[in-house]
């Protein structure tokens, strides 16, 4: 019986060790100063594990099949707060940014952004192009409320709390991930919204005695747009982040205690310079609740969760 026993502990043991969650620490050294909480912790490619969801199945927020909903807003230079249009016309002087109201909601205007969590990995170029690809897919698309706007470009949808109606544009895939020692995504980056390709992207240490971390990007081709980054030559930027006291806000679900960080985004070179920076609200059961960013033309995006399917 005890030889029984063993035997059905080893073999147990076995596939714990075969299939768990084994990570590495991807090396995000640029510029000086480098410490060892630099970089992002990411799975280590498994050929073993041949389920289609092997990378997402440990996640701890993002899981399969969850759909958050954010609302956000723009605020210009003067401090008046605006939405984006639905567009990517850059034709206009008048209005580079495609900015219009945040008070009149129209036909055109992107009133929120959905995150769906697919891990549909054939949908994102980045990982059907790369065996060891080990992030979570996500999807973002960006939601209309005038029902004109559905048409074959965009889909009809409807929250599922809320009962509200959207017309659901524009999806496209990206990644995330999600671990048990950090959680990193990337964030929209359609339409207006990929100046925030310059900002730090959220990214949340679980481990509370790390003070301090960092990763680094190189900037380059569709995202050097001119209506913000002059030089055609790409960039290398420096995300640094910083762990703060624990702040509890107000949500559409409740008052909740989110871990804080303040990160900035640098970048400086012979013909470029620059600072961006984010101040991100992280929950581990609601993900990142608030993301406060602070654009390369010092304008402003805040992004806040607002429903949880």
């Amino acid at each position: 019986m005890k030889k029984a026993v063993t035997f059905i502990i080893i073999i147990l043991n076995f596939y714990t060790s075969l299939y768990s969650q084994q990570l590495i620490l991807e090396d995000a050294v640029y510029f000086k100063n480098p410490n060892p909480n630099d970089g992002i912790w990411l799975e280590k490619p498994n050929k073993t594990d041949t389920t289609k969801f092997k990378y997402s199945k440990n996640n701890l927020t993002y899981k399969v099949g969850r759909e958050f909903i954010y609302d956000y807003y723009f605020i210009d230079k003067s401090g008046a707060k605006k939405k984006f249009l639905l567009t990517n016309d850059q034709t206009s002087i008048q209005n580079l940014l495609n900015l219009t109201s945040y008070e009149k909601i129209t036909d055109t205007t992107i009133d929120k952004i959905r995150l769906t969590v697919t891990d549909a990995k054939e949908t994102y170029p980045a990982c059907t192009a790369d065996s060891t690809c080990t992030q979570t897919v996500i999807s973002y698309s960006y939601l209309t409320t005038n029902q004109k706007v559905c048409n074959s470009a965009c889909s009809s949808v409807k929250s599922k709390k809320s009962n509200e109606s959207y017309c659901s544009c524009g999806s496209v895939a990206t990644g995330i991930y999600d671990n048990k020692k950090n959680v990193w995504m990337h964030p929209p980056r359609q339409y207006t919204f990929k100046i925030l390709q310059l900002n730090p992207f959220p990214f949340y240490q679980l481990d509370k005695s790390i003070k301090n971390w960092a990763w680094h990007l190189e900037i380059g081709g569709a995202y050097l747009d001119p209506r913000w980054v002059k030089t055609k030559d790409n960039i290398k930027v420096r995300y640094e982040y910083e762990r703060q006291n624990d702040e509890t806000i107000k949500t559409t679900f409740g008052n909740i205690k989110c871990n804080v960080t303040n990160a900035i985004g640098l970048s400086q070179s012979e013909n470029f310079s620059m600072k961006t920076g984010l101040k991100s609200y992280y929950h581990p059961d609601y993900g990142f609740v608030r993301l406060e960013y602070i654009n390369i033309d010092n304008s402003k995006i805040v992004i806040q969760l607002v429903e949880v399917n």
